[in-house]
């Protein structure tokens, strides 16, 4: 690529909020901004999901305790219902949260794209309860199921849901690393 092509491409980056620039005197140092690690980790994710991805994905996470909001929502009736209905079984009142980061952080995308099993939104009280949906899912030989909240501002976590306590059950702690077989 010629010097001016080159140029106008780094231009177009910027223009596209992509990359960053420090000029100096006569040298510019050129970085991703946040913005285009983004795209870049969707199009990992993209290209992952057209030569990786067959019947499952593996996502590894650190344990880590969430607000308690988990358990709130586990308790709710139009979420217990549909659970029971969809999943065959009501689950424990609370979830496992893993804090996901690295390359693992695009299997969460790649699932986000997948179909999944749909919890529906509902409303109750006046208030109303976002959608998710589920994934089987297997943790150290327990059978489980990743859910993902269709709106929510935590983008590097995933929950998991089973029958019984996991936490207890599988005598894990905070910052223990666990690996997890999601089925799709």
């Amino acid at each position: 690529m010629s010097q001016q092509s080159a140029s106008q491409r780094i231009l177009e980056l910027l223009e596209g909020g992509l990359i960053q620039r420090d000029l100096a005197v006569r040298k510019q140092r050129v970085r991703l901004s946040p913005k285009g690690l983004e795209v870049l980790r969707k199009e990992y994710a993209d290209y992952r999901r057209v030569f990786e991805v067959k019947d499952g994905l593996r996502v590894r996470g650190a344990v880590t305790s969430g607000l308690g909001e988990g358990a709130f929502y586990m308790k709710q009736r139009g979420y217990k219902e549909q659970f029971r209905r969809k999943l065959g079984f009501e689950p424990f009142e609370g979830t496992l949260n893993l804090r996901v980061g690295g390359a693992d952080l695009s299997t969460l995308d790649i699932l986000r794209e997948e179909a999944g099993i749909p919890i529906e939104a509902f409303s109750d009280g006046g208030r109303t309860f976002g959608g998710a949906k589920c994934f089987l899912a297997t943790l150290n030989s327990v059978e489980c199921y990743a859910i993902l909240p269709l709106r929510t501002h935590h983008t590097d976590n995933i929950e998991l849901i089973a029958r019984s306590h996991l936490r207890s059950k599988l005598a894990l702690a905070d910052g223990d690393v666990v690996e997890v077989q999601v089925r799709l």
